[in-house]
């Protein structure tokens, strides 16, 4: 019991942390509504919930062990955050409002909304080598499998209860954000952050 409280100690620390899945987050609440946001954040959860498997079960050592792989990945992720920032920054420069949006209600709209928060979440390497790097230190070697699922599953949990947290909070902010001004500067901000966030993934 011990180290699984240590565990979730380190989690809540990293999933507070900001990263590239909680701008996405932010954008798709600001732009969607609490709906969107709530499915974007779902979509992070199930990445995180993906990456670690993938280390419990050794799938991101080998990953880790082939260079070019690892590189390719990184890259891929790079161009997709990219592409995501590239949209934020076209939004600024027309001037789009973020609360100029109704909250989707149909299923693509929500759908899109969890694939971008699943594909943010799959493509940021990040993820998998802090998987990598903090399994070691909680699993000992007669751990079980009880252990690790209750860490994979509770990283998930607590993601998504943060990203979320994340989006409600945009979403009573989007009274605020019918300024054009505002919006444009809200976007400028977050494109460029998810753009700075590529290059230093993609180095």
């Amino acid at each position: 019991m011990t180290t699984y409280l240590a565990f979730v100690g380190t989690a809540t620390g990293a999933v507070l942390m900001p990263g590239p899945d909680m701008l996405v987050v932010l954008r798709t609440a600001l732009t969607g509504g609490a709906r969107a946001g709530a499915w974007a954040a779902a979509g992070s959860a199930v990445g995180n919930l993906v990456w670690g498997t993938a280390t419990v079960l050794g799938a991101t050592a080998l990953l880790t062990a082939s260079a070019s792989a690892f590189t390719a990945l990184k890259l891929a992720g790079a161009v997709y955050l990219v592409w995501l920032g590239a949209q934020a920054l076209l939004a600024a420069r027309r001037g789009d409002l973020l609360a100029g949006e109704r909250e989707p209600t149909a299923r693509s709209g929500v759908g899109r909304a969890f694939r971008n928060g699943l594909t943010s979440d799959l493509a940021n390497v990040k993820v998998g080598l802090f998987w990598t790097a903090l399994v070691p230190q909680f699993l000992p070697p007669e751990s079980g499998v009880l252990l690790p699922a209750a860490m994979v599953a509770t990283m998930a949990a607590l993601v998504f209860a943060g990203l979320a947290s994340y989006a409600l909070l945009a979403t009573r902010l989007r009274s605020a954000l019918g300024r054009p001004g505002v919006s444009r500067a809200v976007n400028a901000t977050i494109g460029a952050l998810l753009v700075a966030l590529a290059a230093k993934l993609a180095s």
